[in-house]
C-alpha cells in the first residue's frame, strides 16, 4: 500500500517518516528474502540427504533380501539331506528289521526241524532195534525149525523167494510208472529236443557233468524266439509307417491300442470283474481280425511254423495288437504279481483264453509264440538261458535291465527280484491251465511248465543263481495242488527235488534260497502237505 505521506509536499518531516518506513521495509524484505533463500537451500540438503538415505536403505533391503534368499535356500537343502538322510536311516533299519525277523524264523523253524529229526531218529532208531530184535528172533525160529524138519526149511525158503519176487514187481511198476508219466509229458513236435527230465528220471551225478549254460540245441530255441522278438519290433514300425499313409487306420489302430493297454490294467481277481474287459478285447480283436489289408507273412512270428501251407499271409492288424496284448500282459505281471504272486493268475487265464480262441488262431495254430518271445527276452532263465550274474555279460543273459536307456547302470537287486516273482508267477499262470473241459485247445500246454521247471533245477548247483530262486519260487508257490494234479507223484518227487535237494546242493546262502527252502515246513503247518 503506497505511503500516504510520499505526496505531501507540505510536511518535509513527513516525507523523511515515509523514507525512514520506506528504508526499513527494504531491509526487512531482503532478510526475509535471505531467510527463504537458506530455508530452501536447506530443503533441497534435506531432500537430497533423504533420497541418498532411502537408496542406501533400499540397497541394504535387497542385500538383506539376497541373504534371507540365500540362507532359507541352505536351510531348505539341510532339512532335505536330514529327511533323505532319515529316510535311508528308516529303510535300513527296516531292512534290518525284516532280516533279523526273517533270520529268526529260520532259526525257530531249523530248530523246529532239527527237533522232528531228532524225534523220528529216536522213532526210527528204536524201530531198527525193534526189527533187529524181532528179524534175530525170526532167525533163531527159522534155524530151530530148519534143525527139526525138512518142510520147515522149504517155507522159509519160500517166504524169502517171495519177498524177493515183490520186490522186482515194485521195481517193475515204479519203472512202468516213470516210463508213461515220461511219455504223457512229451511235449509236441517243436524244431527243438525237450529238455532233460527232472530230478526223478535222471540221477544229479548226470546232469553235474556238463553246464546246461553251453547247450546249443537251447541256445538254438532261445535264439529263434529272439528273432521273432526283433522282428515284433521291426514289425511295429512297419505298422506306424502304413498308419502314416493311412489316417483312418492310424485313428483305428491308436484307439484300439490305448483300449487293450487300458483293459488289460483293469484285470483284478475275480471272474465277474473280469468279464467286461476280456470281451471288449476280444471284441476288438475280432475286428482286427476281420480287417485283411495291411498283410503281414504270419509264420515269421511262429517258431516252428508248420510246412505245405497255400497262404503265409494274414492280417497285419490283429498281430500287430496280440503283440501290443502280450506286451501289456507283461507289463501287468510286472506290476501286480511282483509282490502278490496270487495276482498273476486272473491275469493268465484272459491272456491263456485269448491265445486258446479258435478267431484268434491262424491256419488252426495258436500264435501264443508271440507272447512266448516277449518272456524269452526278458525272463530267459525259465528258458535254461542264464550266465554269471558278476558279470555285465552273465546278467544280460539273466535277465536283469538297465535303469533306463541313457543309463549304464543295472536296476537294483530289488527290483530284478520283484520282476522276476511277477514273470515267473505269470508264467506259471498261463502254462498251468486245465482245458480237460474246454472245447478250446490248450495255447501252451502244461508239459512247458515241466520243461521250465527242469530247465532251472537241473542246472549244476554250483551254476545256480539267486534269479533261479526267485522264478522256481513264483513257479511253485501257491501253485502246488496244481502240480500234483497235472503231473501226481513224479509232480511230488519234482517238489521234493526243488524245493529240498536243489537249495542244499547248491550251498546258496541267500534270502531268495532260504525262501524257497521254507516253503514245505510253511505247506506242512499250513497245508498239511508233506512231500
Amino acid at each position: 500500500m503506497e505511503s500516504p505521506y510520499k505526496k505531501a509536499p507540505d510536511s518535509p518531516s513527513r516525507q523523511l517518516l515515509w523514507e525512514l518506513g520506506r528504508l526499513h521495509i527494504g531491509d526487512r524484505e531482503a532478510f526475509q528474502a535471505k531467510l527463504e533463500k537458506e530455508s530452501n537451500e536447506q530443503e533441497f540438503a534435506h531432500r537430497e540427504a533423504l533420497a541418498a538415505a532411502a537408496e542406501e536403505h533400499e540397497r541394504i533391503r535387497r542385500s538383506a533380501e539376497r541373504e534371507r534368499e540365500k540362507l532359507e535356500l541352505q536351510i531348505k537343502a539341510e532339512r532335505s539331506r536330514r529327511e533323505e538322510e532319515e529316510r535311508r536311516e528308516l529303510h535300513k533299519e527296516q531292512q534290518r528289521q525284516r532280516e533279523e525277523r526273517l533270520e529268526k524264523e529260520l532259526a525257530q523253524r531249523r530248530r523246529d526241524i532239527e527237533r522232528a529229526q531228532a524225534e523220528a531218529a529216536a522213532i526210527r532208531k528204536a524201530a531198527e532195534i525193534e526189527q533187529a530184535q524181532a528179524e534175530e528172533a525170526e532167525q533163531r525160529r527159522l534155524v530151530k525149525e530148519r534143525e527139526d524138519s525138512e518142510a520147515a526149511r522149504k517155507i522159509a525158503q519160500k517166504a524169502a523167494d517171495d519177498r524177493k519176487l515183490r520186490e522186482e514187481e515194485t521195481k517193475v511198476k515204479e519203472a512202468a510208472a516213470a516210463a508213461s508219466l515220461k511219455a504223457s509229458l512229451k511235449p509236441l513236435p517243436t524244431p527243438v529236443v525237450p529238455p532233460a527230465p527232472l530230478g526223478v528220471a535222471a540221477p544229479v551225478a548226470s546232469r553235474a557233468a556238463a553246464s546246461t549254460r553251453d547247450d546249443p540245441v537251447r541256445q538254438a530255441e532261445h535264439d529263434r524266439y529272439l528273432e521273432i522278438h526283433k522282428s515284433l519290433k521291426e514289425f511295429r514300425k512297419f505298422m506306424t509307417d502304413q498308419g502314416k499313409r493311412n489316417p483312418t487306420l492310424k485313428t483305428k489302430m491308436g484307439d484300439m491300442r490305448r483300449t487293450i493297454k487300458k483293459c488289460v490294467g483293469q484285470l483284478t481277481s475275480g471272474k465277474e470283474s473280469n468279464r467286461q474287459p476280456r470281451n471288449q478285447i476280444m471284441e476288438i480283436l475280432k475286428t482286427a481280425a476281420g480287417i485283411s489289408q495291411p498283410e503281414v507273412d504270419v509264420p515269421m512270428f511262429m517258431a516252428n511254423p508248420p510246412s505245405g501251407i497255400s497262404t503265409a499271409k494274414g492280417p497285419a492288424l490283429l498281430i500287430y495288437l496280440l503283440n501290443i496284448f502280450s506286451k501289456a500282459l507283461i507289463a501287468q505281471f510286472i506290476s501286480e504279481a511282483s509282490i502278490v504272486s496270487t495276482a498273476a493268475d486272473p491275469i493268465g487265464v484272459v491272456g491263456s483264453q485269448i491265445f486258446a480262441s479258435s478267431e484268434f488262431r491262424w491256419n488252426s495254430l495258436s500264435l501264443v509264440d508271440i507272447l512266448i518271445a516277449k518272456y524269452h527276452f526278458v525272463c530267459p532263465v525259465l528258458f535254461g538261458i542264464y550266465g554269471n550274474e558278476e558279470t555285465n555279460q552273465g546278467r544280460y543273459r539273466s535277465g536283469w535291465i538297465k535303469e533306463n536307456k541313457r543309463d549304464d547302470h543295472w536296476i537294483s537287486e530289488q527290483k530284478h527280484f520283484e520282476r522276476m516273482t511277477g514273470l515267473g508267477a505269470g508264467y506259471a499262470a498261463i502254462s498251468l491251465r486245465n482245458y480237460d473241459k474246454s472245447r478250446l485247445q490248450n495255447p501252451y500246454p502244461v508239459h512247458n511248465f515241466w520243461r521250465s521247471l527242469a530247465a532251472i533245477i537241473n542246472i549244476p548247483p554250483q551254476e545256480a543263481t539267486s534269479t533261479h530262486f526267485t522264478v522256481l519260487k513264483a513257479l511253485i508257490e501257491n501253485n502246488e495242488q496244481r502240480i500234483l494234479d497235472f503231473f501226481g507223484n513224479a509232480g511230488r518227487l519234482a517238489l521234493k527235488k526243488a524245493l529240498i535237494d536243489f537249495p542244499r546242493e547248491s550251498g546258496i546262502k541267500s534270502v531268495s534260497a532260504k525262501s524257497v527252502a521254507m516253503l514245505p515246513d510253511i505247506w506242512r503247518k499250513e497245508k498239511k502237505l508233506f512231500l
